[in-house]
């Protein structure tokens, strides 16, 4: 009893360590949007926002440092001064050798600062602030960006496994009317040029289902890269992809926008408000910054290295304000104000330029909608006339009233509108994503 505990156990470790393997299109969604690399960028850029909040709010908080220092003058300075000066009797020209101070000096000190205005400071602050609502934005870009790329990934996946099976099925038709037909052969009922034919449909069938196998392994592979998946992981998808298809209807036009709530549209709007403190601060250039200091300190001077064994340390204590007040700058400030102000103008045409090139991207996103939506529609119905048409050519080549060179191009015909309805739903889809983007509601 014990073993088989044991068994499931291990069974149960080992399935875990696997890792989740079956994805609808919103766990992928989910699964990328905490595992792509992007992502975890985002995170951390907008952490560093944070870490540059408080920078620069420690900038106008107290600021205290410590230092220790010892000096020991092998040669003491020597100062030459007049002779003259101690001796009223030396000759004129004569100079005395004075050494000041002691072989050993040691120094503790501490001081702390503290701004008590400064322009540049206030604005710094406001610029941090909006600098973090750039990187939360950002992320909010980084999360709509990964999830159209899952989107369209995922939904190619199932178009290539889409046309796999179709692919499938008509290889497997061939390859029975190709059997048939070899036998009838056999028996001298049919030409050889019949059976010939057909087994090159078989070849052209197989080479196709070939590639459309490689091409949905390619698929694959492309949308595990875009969920942050290990390229070397198993994937299944859960989700269908006729499902979404029936969702969809032939009212792109009637889709309403609002183009202020765009996320480029709001990145480059807090960009704007970027430039308006740039401005801000560089006008602040003009203001005096006022800080207050204070600084105390002891020292121990002698020619015996004694400060730590009963020697004398001699205090100095000090503080006070100190005001810097611009003056002049040969006009450097001005220029500067006038870049920064250039520059602001510049990011509002970019907005304005914006605003309507979204308006614009809308309406062609809606145009684009219903197009697909229309060569769908068109295709689906196209797929069916044709496979009719190739069931129909099934019977009357077992018939024998027609040849299969007749069976053969339409078979070819049925396979390219198969293939060109799949891609209709692609494209459908992708558009929807398009105007779903585009539209902010993605």
């Amino acid at each position: 009893m014990n073993k088989i505990i044991l068994i499931l156990l291990s069974i149960s470790i080992a399935g875990a360590s696997f890792g989740q393997s079956n994805f609808s299109l919103e766990e992928a969604i989910e699964y990328a949007v905490k595992n792509h690399s992007d992502i975890k960028n985002a995170d951390l850029e907008m952490e560093n926002a944070l870490q540059k909040i408080k920078e620069t709010r420690a900038i106008g908080l107290p600021q205290v440092s410590g230092e220790v220092k010892f000096q020991n003058f092998i040669d003491i300075p020597t100062t030459v001064v007049p002779a003259i000066t101690f001796n009223p009797m030396a000759a004129p020209g004569d100079v005395a050798e004075l050494k000041f101070g002691t072989e050993f000096n040691t120094t503790a000190s501490l001081s702390a600062s503290q701004i008590i205005f400064s322009g540049s400071y206030i604005v710094g602050l406001q610029t941090s602030q909006t600098f973090k609502a750039v990187s939360e934005f950002n992320k909010v870009k980084t999360e709509q960006d990964i999830k159209e790329n899952v989107l369209k990934a995922y939904y190619g996946v199932l178009a290539s496994d889409k046309t796999v099976k179709a692919l499938t099925e008509i290889n497997v038709t061939s390859q029975k009317i190709y059997d048939d037909t070899k036998a009838m052969f056999d028996q001298g009922l049919i030409e050889e040029d019949n059976v010939t034919q057909l087994s090159l449909n078989v070849l052209t069938s197989k080479n196709s289902l070939r590639a459309a196998k490689r091409q949905l392994e390619d698929a694959k592979s492309y949308l595990k890269l875009q969920m942050g998946l290990q390229l070397n992981e198993a994937i299944s998808l859960t989700s269908q992809f006729d499902d979404v298809i029936t969702t969809m209807d032939s009212k792109g036009s009637e889709v309403t926008s609002d183009v202020s709530k765009n996320i480029n549209y709001l990145m480059l709007n807090k960009q704007m408000e970027l430039g308006a403190l740039n401005v801000k601060y560089e006008k602040s250039q003009y203001l005096p910054t006022l800080s207050a200091f204070i600084s105390h300190s002891q020292q121990a001077m002698g020619n015996n290295f004694d400060a730590f064994s009963g020697g004398a340390w001699y205090p100095t204590t000090v503080w006070g304000l100190n005001l810097s007040v611009p003056v002049f700058s040969s006009g450097m400030r001005r220029a500067k104000v006038n870049q920064a102000s250039i520059s602001l103008l510049q990011t509002e045409n970019n907005l304005s330029e914006l605003k309507k090139g979204l308006s614009v991207q809308t309406s062609i996103a809606k145009s684009n909608y219903n197009n697909a939506y229309d060569t769908y529609t068109s295709s689906q119905e196209a797929v069916k006339i044709s496979k009719k048409i190739y069931n129909n050519y099934q019977y009357k080549f077992k018939e024998g009233l027609i040849s299969s060179l007749d069976l053969s191009q339409i078979q070819t015909q049925y396979l390219s509108a198969e293939t060109q309805y799949i891609q209709a739903m692609y494209n459908l889809i992708n558009a929807k994503i398009e105007l779903d983007k585009i539209t902010n509601k993605l």
